[in-house]
């Protein structure tokens, strides 16, 4: 049987979707204007950025319930861009939810059509254009610098779902800078594998780069999908792309060491002289050139000179790239003169340089650089190496991506088209091209049309990278000396990892990951 699809927009604001009108189901018009759902990265490739998931839906509005400006609808004064919106389908009793995001944008269509075309985008978007200034941080690991923009933001605790992250963050800070743009450094911080997304829940999910060495559904095929024979099947035309133009077999990092300067120093000093009238506040943006901690509240004699009246100084913050200086006049008019702010300043006392390149890739195909733009600014020198060697792994030589469209035509196929999620290892075998491999799926689109009747889905494929087999151990029969082979770097083989929470893989079992 058919999937059928509820379609809700929480117009009061409540956080639920019971008010008036907020089933809109029924005003859903899919044999106009498919619903469309796209979440996933960029590309179809493991080094792409992750992309905001987007759906658009279009709704009748000949009761012009949706127009903003109608006083008499009863929704007036809900129509409002940052609604929360839920798209689901049910099949077989069980719910799948397409999308769980916010209204972006709406465009109500006054003509004959008496319609409104909702835009919506799921949770990321709240990071794009969000300002945030942090203090100076040591030592986290990407997941929890990620955890420190999200406070910041102000998103929910209880809608995110973090992993703590491989990589150790040395330094990190905010100042006026933008949350997704930070946090997408994280991710290239992170390395490759790394994840970031949104769950059916609507938390925002981070992954680190070795998820798919533990989670079930990137561990083992999940599903195989094949062109024809045996369901699930997929049709024509497929999207193949060999991969050539995406080889890196060589990377090279330019990686700030940074440390902080033993002795106070003034990070921020202010030319003006400061007049303030009998209880007057003033509030004053310290902004050093570079990060620093430590920073003391001012004091009289030493960072200012009060030329007249009486005043109390506060510190909003003690560390970062900047602060706030609050000065307050107490009893009469006062005038401060050549106020200063010192701190311990975090210097760049070097940078490191951490290169790699595969010699016979480069040997076959002259050398292949990253992309620009894509270097881990937030990671260590270890960390730094670390990256390169993962991508080196993934990338030395060509790793074929796919596009296929699987046509909910049966219920077999629905079930796969719903119940797949990013990240998941699934099998593609395709006659035409000779293929039978395992991929991981790095991007989803759905297209809902014909009030229901059809569900297109499109998977973005990435071929999952091969692994070492018969790894040097001490402790196996015949993966010793003259026996086993040193583990590829970056090609960790999952069910050999040492790991203390998984039987069989601690001391004098596992073998040590990249």
């Amino acid at each position: 049987m058919p999937a059928t699809y509820g379609f809700y927009v929480d117009w009061d604001g409540d956080g639920v979707f019971d008010g008036t009108g907020e089933d809109v189901t029924s005003r859903s018009l899919l044999r106009r204007t498919p619903l469309a759902v796209r979440v996933g990265r960029d590309q179809a490739r493991v080094l792409s950025p992750i992309a905001v998931g987007e759906a658009d839906l279009e709704l009748n509005n000949a009761s012009r319930d949706y127009s903003p400006e109608n006083t008499s609808s009863p929704l007036a004064g809900n129509v409002l861009p940052g609604r929360s919106v839920l798209f689901q389908a049910t099949l077989s009793s069980t719910d799948y939810v397409l999308f769980r995001g916010h209204l972006d944008d709406f465009d109500v269509i006054g003509d004959t059509s008496r319609s409104v075309h909702l835009t919506c985008l799921d949770p990321l978007a709240r990071l794009k254009g969000a300002t945030v200034t942090t203090g100076l941080h040591n030592g986290l690991r990407t997941g929890e610098a990620i955890g420190v923009i999200l406070d910041a933001v102000g998103w929910p605790a209880d809608l995110r779902d973090i992993d703590e992250g491989a990589t150790c963050v040395p330094w990190f800070w905010m100042d006026g800078a933008d949350a997704y743009s930070t946090v997408t450094e994280l991710l290239d911080s992170e390395g490759p594998g790394a994840l970031l997304t949104v769950d059916s829940d609507g938390r925002i999910v981070f992954r680190d780069r070795h998820h798919r060495l533990t989670a079930a559904a990137s561990l083992t095929s999940q599903a195989t999908f094949r062109d024809t024979g045996t369901e699930p099947v997929y049709s024509a035309p497929v999207v193949y792309d060999h991969g050539w133009r995406d080889l890196v077999n060589y990377v090279t990092f330019n990686v700030p060491v940074r440390q902080p300067d033993g002795t106070l120093t003034a990070v921020w000093q202010s030319q003006e002289q400061i007049v303030l009238a009998d209880g007057e506040t003033v509030q004053m943006a310290a902004r050093a050139t570079s990060p620093f901690l430590g920073a003391l509240t001012p004091v009289e004699g030493t960072d200012y000179t009060l030329e007249s009246g009486a005043v109390t100084v506060g510190l909003a913050g003690t560390s970062g790239q900047s602060t706030l200086v609050t000065i307050t006049a107490t009893g009469g008019p006062a005038i401060v003169a050549g106020l200063q702010v010192r701190a311990y300043a975090l210097a760049t006392v070097t940078t490191r340089v951490v290169s790699a390149d595969e010699p016979v890739s480069v040997g076959r195909y002259g050398r292949r650089s990253m992309p620009s733009g894509r270097d881990p600014v937030w990671a260590g020198v270890h960390d730094a190496a670390a990256i390169a060697d993962l991508i080196l792994a993934q990338r030395a030589e060509r790793l074929p991506t796919l596009k296929v469209t699987v046509k909910g035509a049966n219920d077999t196929r629905l079930a796969e088209q719903l119940g797949r999620d990013l990240s998941d290892r699934v099998t593609v075998v395709n006659a035409e091209l000779g293929l039978n491999r395992d991929f991981y799926i790095e991007q989803i689109s759905h297209t809902v049309s014909e009030g229901g009747k059809w569900h297109h889905t499109t998977f973005g494929f990435e071929a999952a990278p091969a692994t070492i087999g018969n790894v040097f151990r001490f402790d196996t029969a015949g993966q010793g000396f003259d026996d086993g082979v040193f583990g590829g770097i970056g090609r960790d083989e999952p069910d050999t990892i040492f790991r203390f929470d998984v039987a069989g893989q601690g001391f004098d079992d596992g073998v040590f990951a990249t």
